[in-house]
């Protein structure tokens, strides 16, 4: 016959006390002290567990949000509100579409919650087969975008359907050959691929931290037309271009800049502003090494030999001379030759 765990405890101390001499009531009394004292112990345990438990749960919390941090890809235009047709495997020429999303807005984001500000800069990684072959930001100034948690952006489009480059409510910063972030430089990219398959990624990144990623793959044996369809788009983003926006103003200098311009053979000036908002400093070596030069760039639009407009990004040094003083203004680099409409000069 099974006895039960009651019994078996008194039976115990009805040996001990027999023993022992102790009365069995007494002893009674210390095997429940016993009992007790376990089962704080293992309550204690229990309740130890529960903090890893809910660290846990935030993780996988944490990694599901991140899951939603995606960009994708379509071989045409991408709703925001509804992302179809989406795929990650494109042969050589096709449009390319691209959207971002992010697991807050990006006044959140990147923009630390405040609510004053009016621009987020959203930074851009192209890399191909690994290699990183751009870096560069899409600048956000539409309130309801900073808001959001999207960001359409244009690879390889079709002109007529391209959103880039078109709306004021965001800029497209430069980089490499003065070509302008989205479908200038990554048609440009895509043009200089050579046959074969090759592994295509951009991400959202900020000082080491990745906030999205996607990638895809892109296959053929002749990349170049890419490189016709730039030349397209560009026609189709010129056809709405301006002049970007001054950030210093100083008469002085703006006048010499249009000196150095006439002399480099410039004629008929337009319009010269400074897109900089402070000297550059040009240092040996980088770092804290000694500072040799200085440098402003301007963006200047004036009338062609064929009765055209165009503008460029154009760079001025100045020398650091013995005395700690700078030399005079040189222009050192006039950037890439855009057409411009006349009419979207001053706007």
């Amino acid at each position: 016959m099974k006895r039960s765990k009651s019994h078996s405890g008194l039976l115990s101390a009805a040996v001990v006390s027999l023993i022992l001499g102790v009365p069995a009531s007494a002893l009674a009394q210390v095997d429940a002290v016993k009992g007790a004292l376990r089962k704080g112990a293992q309550q204690a345990q229990e309740a130890a567990k529960k903090p890893e438990a809910q660290k846990d749960a935030k993780e996988g919390e944490s990694k599901s949000d991140a899951s939603k941090a995606l960009i994708l890809f379509s071989k045409s235009p991408i709703d925001p509100a509804k992302p179809e047709n989406l795929t990650t495997a494109f042969k050589a020429g096709e449009n390319i579409y691209g959207l971002v999303q992010v697991e807050k807005t990006w006044r959140h984001l990147l923009g630390k919650g405040d609510k004053s500000a009016t621009k987020i800069e959203v930074p851009f990684d192209m890399l191909v087969d690994g290699e990183q072959v751009d870096f560069q930001y899409i600048t956000i100034k539409k309130p309801e975008a900073i808001d959001s948690q999207v960001l359409v952006f244009d690879i390889a489009p079709d002109p007529a359907k391209m959103t880039a480059y078109k709306d004021p409510g965001f800029e497209y910063a430069e980089g490499k050959g003065r070509r302008k972030i989205g479908p200038d430089t990554y048609t440009y990219n895509l043009g200089e691929l050579k046959p074969g398959k090759h592994a295509v990624r951009f991400q959202i990144r900020s000082y080491g931290d990745i906030f999205s990623a996607g990638e895809f793959t892109l296959e053929g044996d002749d990349y170049k037309p890419y490189a016709a369809l730039r030349e397209r788009i560009l026609a189709e983003a010129f056809t709405v271009a301006t002049l970007p926006k001054a950030q210093m103003a100083n008469k002085e200098l703006e006048a010499t800049m249009r000196k150095l311009l006439e002399n480099a053979g410039w004629k008929d000036i337009r319009k010269l502003v400074i897109v900089d908002k402070d000297w550059w400093l040009d240092r040996a070596e980088g770092g804290d090494s000694p500072i040799v030069s200085r440098h402003l760039a301007a963006a200047a639009a004036a009338k062609d030999e064929d009765g055209k407009f165009f503008w460029r990004v154009c760079t001025f040094h100045q020398q650091k001379l013995l005395d700690g003083s700078f030399g005079p203004l040189e222009l050192t680099d006039q950037g890439t030759k855009k057409p411009i409409l006349e009419e979207n000069i001053d706007k």
